[in-house]
């Protein structure tokens, strides 16, 4: 037998409850109709979903790989009846919209203001945070959109390319020296540089992981938060592989110094983001649209100072 939607949903309220009887007091329904239900979604699927235990259950590895599909599935289809429902109506409902830090600080404002102006009944929630992390939100259906850095290769996601920026060596001068003239990948001060540890998040810095190899990061300090970030690098505590757009402030400030980065250069790509079979929405389809807008005005302005490379023609998924 296929699986139900009515045991998806009884499976994931026991899933996120925690218990078998809280899930029960919350949803209003019997403890013995849930329990039923799961067991009969294990006999179909042929694989044991729960483990009871004193205090409550926990997902086995089969059912944890449910519980990210059956989310997935109920998101949309909630998305889906609100679509049909408001369909004459003008663009609303809630979007989510995960942005990177530097994307937060270049864009956040704008995005608001519009979402607020075109789309008054739009209900819009923003997420600051690590690509990385944004990107497995996405994935889990927790973000309608993310806009990150080098985004994971996905064929669950749409990518839409947005712009580019080169990356620089940024930090004081002491450290960095004094010249404004690019510096060599391979003089990049060693054991000064911040952030770039084993973690993922580096990933949205430097794509190429033999590149990220070649630096040696800090051994006393480690710094995965943007604001620390830019109090290290005025407080001379070390150096940063950024774009400038992440540092423009305390760059036109003059409280840190930065030099373009060659041999090789160093570049990173900005993508919206979205998974490939989410219901497109009225809300969805005008926010894109606005997001889009926003980011590459912003580059034509020089607010932020990158290269676009949008190109409507080849909107496809990265395969």
């Amino acid at each position: 037998m296929a699986l139900t939607l009515r045991q998806l949903r009884y499976f994931v309220a026991i899933a996120d409850a925690g218990a078998v009887a809280r899930a029960a007091q919350k949803m209003n329904v019997a403890q013995s109709a849930l329990s039923l239900h799961v067991s009969e979604a294990e006999a179909d699927l042929g694989v044991k979903l729960l483990e009871r235990r004193p205090r409550g259950i926990a997902l086995t590895p089969a059912g944890q790989r449910l519980y990210e599909h059956a989310s997935s599935i109920l998101s949309a289809l909630g998305k889906a009846e609100h679509d049909v429902k408001t369909f004459t109506e003008v663009a609303s409902g809630p979007i989510s919209v995960g942005l990177s830090h530097t994307a937060a600080a270049a864009s956040s404002l704008a995005i608001m203001q519009t979402v607020r102006e075109s789309c008054p009944k739009v209900h819009l929630i923003i997420v600051e945070g690590l690509s990385p992390s944004l990107t497995e939100r996405v994935l889990a259906s927790t973000l309608d959109f993310a806009l990150v850095f080098n985004p994971s290769l996905d064929r669950r996601l749409r990518h839409e390319s947005l712009l580019e920026e080169e990356l620089y060596l940024v930090g004081h001068r002491d450290i960095i020296g004094k010249s404004s003239e690019p510096i060599a990948f391979a003089d990049i001060p060693q054991d000064s540089v911040l952030g770039l540890d084993a973690f993922p998040a580096s990933r949205s810095i430097i794509e190429a992981q033999i590149l990220r190899n070649q630096i040696a990061p800090n051994p006393r300090l480690e710094i995965d938060s943007l604001n620390a970030m830019r109090k290290a690098l005025e407080g001379r505590l070390g150096c940063a592989v950024l774009a400038r757009s992440t540092v423009g402030d305390e760059l036109a400030a003059k409280k840190v110094h930065a030099r373009r980065i060659i041999e090789p250069t160093l570049n990173r790509t900005l993508s919206l983001i979205s998974l490939t079979d989410h219901p497109q929405t009225r809300a969805f389809i005008e926010v894109r649209e606005l997001l889009i807008r926003i980011i590459l005005e912003a580059v034509h302005t020089r607010q932020w100072p990158a290269k676009a490379i949008f190109d409507k023609r080849r909107q496809s998924v990265r395969k």
